[in-house]
C-alpha cells in the first residue's frame, strides 16, 4: 500500500530511508554516510553513483528540503499504520471481522451501508430513516467512494500542477540569486581595477565602496531568500498534502477509505476549494501560487557603479574617468534668451525696460538619451532662481499640460527654496545646502532621475519615471529679477585638455 511512498524516501546506495541526506551538484541525493563511504572507496576521482558526474567533498550540500520531506513521509506512514493496525479497545491484534466491526454504527449496531452526501459521513439504514438525516441525499458506500475518489484525484492533479510551478519558481529564484552573486563579484573586480589607477588616498575609498556593495548584496539576497523561503514553505505544505492524498487513493476498502475521507480527506479538500463556488459540478481550488513571484536580480550601486571614479575624484580633486558628459544646448532663437556659441551656457538677455519681467524661457539639449546611464553637472553659482531637469518625448511637440507631465525638474525659486516638479505636481524639498553645482544622474535602464549637490556629492532627491520616450536635458536660467539673476547656467566640462568652452 505504501510502496510508492517508500521509494521516495530511500537512498539508492543503501536502499534504506534517508539519514542526513545530501545533494550533489548534479542534483542526485544520498545519505551522507553512504556518499562519504563511496568517496573513500573510489580509487580515482569520485563519480555520482546515479549519473557518473564527477564531484568532490565541497559539492556535498545538506538537503534540508529532502530531510523535511523524509520526516513528513515517515511520520505520515507511521500514522497510517497506527490507524490501520492499532486496536481501539487495547487488543494486541485485530482480525478482519474485528476491523469491520470498527465500521459499525455505534448507535444502531448496524454496518455502514450508505454515505450521507449532505453530511459527508457514513450512515446505516436506520440512521437514514431517522429525523437527523431527514431530507438528506444518500449513496451506496461503493458508489460514494468512487465519487469521492474522483474528487480526490482532481484535487491531487491540482496540487501536482501547483507543486510543479512552485518547484520551477524555486529554481528560477535560485538562478536569480546566483546572478546577483555573480554580478556582485563582477562589480567588485571592476571596482578594484578602477581603484588601482589611483594613489594611496583611494585605497580607503575602495574599502568604503566595497562595503557598500557587500551591504547592498546582502540586502538584495536576503530579500530574495525570504521570498524563496515563502515559496519553499508553500511547496512543503502542498507536497505534504499531495503525499497524504496520494496515499489515501491506495486504501482499497471503500468503507475504510470513506472513514478516512470523513475524518481527514473531506476537510482537507474543502479547505482547498474556493469559498465562492463549492458546487460539485464546478469545483475550483484556491491557488497558492498566483500571489507568488520570482524576484529578479536588483543589485545596483547607482553612480558608484557607472561613474565611480568621478564621484571619488570630487573628494580628491585628481584626474579620473569617466567624467560628466558634455552636451550642446539648442539655441531657441528667443530675443530674451542668450545661448553661448559653444552651446554650454544659457542666460537671460539684458533688458532695458521692465516689460515681460515674468517671461522665463528655457532650452533643451540637442542630444537625446534612451539607453545607459548619464551624468552631468550644471554650475548654478549664487543664482537665486533657476530650473534644471529632464524632459521626456523630446522629439515630439507637446501641449503645455502634456509637457508638464513629461518633465522632471528641480527648481530654485526666488524666496521659496528648492522645489521638485514631476507629473505636473510640485514638492518642496527640505535642504539647508545651497550648492554651487547641481549633479543630474539619468539612468535610462531603471528609469530613474537623481539630483545631487555636486559640491559634496550628496543626493538631494531621486525619482522614477515611466515614459518610454527619449530624454533630453532642459535648462531654464530663471527670472531676470531686474538683473540680479543675469548670471548664466553652465554645463560643466571636465575634458581637461580641451580648454574652456
Amino acid at each position: 500500500m505504501h510502496s510508492a511512498l517508500s521509494l521516495q524516501i530511500k537512498c539508492s546506495v543503501c536502499l534504506s530511508d534517508f539519514t542526513d541526506p545530501v545533494t550533489l551538484s548534479c542534483e542526485h541525493s544520498f545519505c551522507r554516510k553512504c556518499i562519504t563511504g563511496h568517496m573513500q572507496a573510489s580509487l580515482g576521482p569520485s563519480a555520482c553513483p546515479e549519473c557518473q558526474s564527477p564531484y568532490d567533498e565541497e559539492d556535498l550540500k545538506s538537503s534540508r528540503l529532502l530531510r523535511n520531506m523524509t520526516s513528513t513521509v515517515r511520520e505520515h506512514l507511521v500514522e497510517l499504520k497506527l490507524d490501520e493496525s492499532t486496536p481501539k479497545e487495547g487488543n494486541a491484534t485485530l482480525k478482519l471481522s474485528e476491523m469491520e466491526g470498527m465500521l459499525m454504527c455505534s448507535e444502531h449496531d448496524e454496518k455502514f451501508k450508505l454515505f450521507c452526501e449532505t453530511d459527508q459521513k457514513l450512515v446505516c439504514v436506520i440512521c437514514r430513516d431517522g429525523d437527523k438525516h431527514k431530507g438528506h441525499v444518500f449513496k451506496p458506500v461503493k458508489e460514494a467512494a468512487q465519487i469521492s475518489k474522483g474528487e480526490l484525484k482532481t484535487a491531487l492533479g491540482f496540487l501536482a500542477k501547483e507543486n510543479g510551478q512552485l518547484d520551477y519558481m524555486i529554481q528560477q529564484q535560485t538562478t536569480e540569486i546566483t546572478k546577483t552573486e555573480d554580478k556582485s563579484k563582477t562589480l567588485s573586480a571592476r571596482i578594484s581595477a578602477q581603484f588601482k589607477e589611483m594613489h594611496q588616498f583611494l585605497r580607503q575609498k575602495e574599502d568604503e565602496v566595497k562595503k557598500q556593495l557587500e551591504e547592498e548584496e546582502k540586502k538584495v539576497i536576503e530579500f530574495m531568500q525570504n521570498n524563496q523561503s515563502v515559496i519553499n514553505r508553500r511547496f512543503m505544505e502542498n507536497k505534504e498534502k499531495e503525499i497524504i492524498l496520494q496515499s489515501a487513493l491506495e486504501i482499497e476498502q471503500p468503507d475504510h477509505f470513506l472513514q478516512w475521507w470523513n475524518e481527514k480527506g473531506f476537510p482537507m479538500t474543502k479547505n482547498m476549494k474556493q469559498k465562492a463556488d463549492m458546487t460539485p459540478s464546478n469545483i475550483k481550488y484556491t491557488s497558492r501560487v498566483k500571489d507568488l513571484t520570482v524576484l529578479p536580480d536588483s543589485l545596483f550601486l547607482g553612480p558608484h557603479e557607472t561613474h565611480l571614479q568621478f564621484f571619488v575624484w570630487k573628494e580628491m580633486l585628481g584626474s579620473i574617468k569617466p567624467v560628466p558628459e558634455s552636451l550642446t544646448l539648442k539655441n531657441p532663437g528667443q530675443s530674451y534668451l542668450k545661448v553661448s556659441p559653444g552651446g554650454a551656457r544659457i542666460r537671460q538677455a539684458d533688458r532695458v525696460t521692465g516689460l515681460y519681467k515674468d517671461f522665463n524661457p528655457g532650452t533643451v539639449s540637442e542630444e537625446n538619451f534612451q539607453a545607459g546611464q548619464h551624468y552631468w553637472e550644471i554650475e548654478v553659482r549664487e543664482k537665486p532662481d533657476w530650473t534644471v531637469g529632464v524632459k521626456m518625448g523630446a522629439e515630439k511637440q507637446l501641449s503645455a499640460a502634456k509637457s508638464a507631465e513629461s518633465e522632471i525638474l528641480l527648481h530654485l525659486k526666488h524666496s521659496k527654496g528648492y522645489v521638485l516638479s514631476c507629473d505636473g505636481k510640485d514638492t518642496t524639498l527640505n535642504t539647508r545646502d545651497k550648492p554651487q553645482k547641481i549633479g543630474l544622474y539619468l539612468d535610462c535602464e531603471r528609469k530613474q532621475v537623481s539630483f545631487y549637490n555636486a559640491d559634496n556629492m550628496s543626493r538631494l532627491v531621486q525619482i522614477n519615471y515611466s515614459s518610454k520616450q527619449p530624454c533630453c536635458l532642459t535648462l531654464v536660467p530663471g527670472l531676470y529679477l531686474d538683473g540680479i539673476n543675469s548670471d548664466p547656467l553652465t554645463v560643466c566640462s571636465y575634458e581637461f585638455n580641451t580648454g574652456k568652452r
